[in-house]
């Protein structure tokens, strides 16, 4: 495996290009540079230099991020039949009304809340690698780091860490579509809407 550096603004860019839990930075670039996530790796010159990266031996200092949830979810055709669909309480607009990208990360999650007040413990399941994502207090995911700006999630009794770039708040709510019982479809077009 060879190593490259790149720039931050290329590093976000191909972050955001995230579709799936636990997606690779080499997934995602062989899904977009060959527009197939399983294609076998092609035999690649090693004179061969991509536009804007430089090839280097130097260890690249940050990893793409990943979200790990502790169980697969069971994903069903259709939201979960005692409870409600999210997209009952949400509309196009006042998901736009909402502060930033926080603001919505919290609309979003308050709503599958309201949609799933009985399943939504499911939600601590989507973790990180070294935190967790969701709690019952504050005092939770601040034992997991500093600096993680722990906020309550409105209507509910749950916490989220809230410092995550707008990339991994997308993941986290795709995360807990997931696990709440959405479909892949129906929980990217939830984490569409940040």
């Amino acid at each position: 495996m060879k190593n490259i550096q790149i720039e931050e603004d290329l590093y976000h860019y191909i972050a955001s290009q995230t579709q799936n839990i636990g997606e690779s930075a080499s997934e995602i670039l062989r899904r977009l540079l060959l527009g197939d996530a399983n294609a076998p790796t092609p035999e690649v010159p090693d004179a061969i230099i991509l536009p804007a990266v430089q090839q280097t031996s130097e260890r690249v200092q940050e990893q793409a991020p990943e979200v790990v949830t502790k169980s697969t979810p069971e994903r069903v055709t259709e939201p979960e039949v005692e409870e409600g669909s999210v997209f009952n309480f949400i509309n196009q607009e006042e998901v736009t009304t909402q502060k930033g990208a926080v603001g919505r990360f919290l609309f979003l999650l308050s709503a599958l809340h309201r949609a799933h007040p009985a399943s939504f413990t499911k939600v601590l399941e989507v973790k990180g690698r070294e935190r967790d994502y969701f709690a019952t207090s504050s005092q939770e995911l601040e034992a997991h780091g500093s600096s993680i700006k722990p906020k309550e999630i409105p209507d509910s009794s749950f916490w989220v860490v809230t410092n995550n770039n707008t990339p991994r708040k997308k993941l986290i709510i795709n995360g807990a579509a997931l696990a709440l019982g959405y479909t892949p479809e129906q929980a990217e077009k939830l984490r569409d809407y940040i």
